[in-house]
């Protein structure tokens, strides 16, 4: 199934508005989606998850991202196999920021 999230201004207001709850998420640059990450739940939210990628915490890559979404799910883990599996089915490689992790 394809991701079903919306797209949001990957700024600090805007992702203070995601939710503190577990599921998956999309990263772009311009029109180029660059990430897929999922936040488990038990400490990680969506909204602390994207944070991350915002603060450059989570790594030089997703640092240029101009946009992001999400989506909740009961399984993240699951769920974001299946977004990689679809691209990766799709583009014959992974999203570039994901390239390296599986």
């Amino acid at each position: 199934m394809p991701f079903a999230g919306g797209r949001y201004r990957f700024t600090r207001s805007m992702v203070e508005g995601a939710p503190a709850d577990p599921g998956v998420y999309a990263l772009w640059e311009n029109e180029e989606l660059i990430y897929y990450g999922r936040a488990s739940g038990n400490v990680i939210s969506i909204q602390l998850a994207l944070m991350d990628h915002l603060s450059g915490r989570a790594g030089v890559c997703t640092k240029h991202a101009t946009h992001y979404g999400w989506e909740i799910s009961l399984d993240p883990v699951a769920r974001e196999a299946e977004l990689l599996g679809e691209y990766k089915a799709s583009f014959k490689r992974l999203p570039r920021c994901n390239q390296g992790r599986g």
